[in-house]
């Protein structure tokens, strides 16, 4: 069983085990995640207090930029996110402020305000950039003929 198995078993004595033997704390796998991140994502706080003390770095990214703090924000785990907030810098922690706030409003009765067209176009020029990165250039070009259709005619 590896480590990656213990985590998504949530198995702590396998996991223990492993760690105590010398595994190293910090793999990354085929989807360029960590023990910690996959750990956090799914909510296992006392794997994820037991993965720090045995060094796991929570400042590692995966692919895309998530460290395991983001990933526990985006998922709502709070005690995750309490034992990862040593770590973050400060853009991680607006960004999991802004997360754990929208996992708590998730009832509201009225839907929030859309962002203004300047933020969705960032969000939306990031989101092409990173599809670029991965080798998928169809959402900068749907971008680009979004923008030139949205810019104001000339008489």
């Amino acid at each position: 069983m590896s480590l990656f198995d213990a985590v998504l078993a949530a198995d702590r004595a396998s996991l223990e085990s492993q760690l105590d033997s010398g595994a190293d704390p910090n793999p990354f796998d085929a989807e360029g995640q960590t023990p910690l991140m996959v750990a956090a994502r799914e909510g296992h706080d006392e794997l994820v207090g037991l993965l720090l003390d045995a060094g796991a770095d929570p400042s590692l990214t995966n692919a895309v930029g998530e460290s395991a703090i983001i990933l526990a924000a985006a998922h709502g785990h709070e005690e995750c996110v309490r034992l990862l907030a040593g770590s973050a810098t400060d853009e991680e922690a607006a960004m999991v402020r802004a997360l754990m706030d929208a996992n708590t409003s998730g009832s509201r009765s009225t839907p929030p305000a859309p962002p203004p067209d300047d933020l969705r176009h960032k969000l939306a020029s990031a989101a092409a950039y990173v599809a670029g990165k991965l080798g998928d250039d169809g959402p900068a070009k749907r971008l680009e003929r979004l923008l030139r259709a949205s810019k104001p005619r000339k008489p």
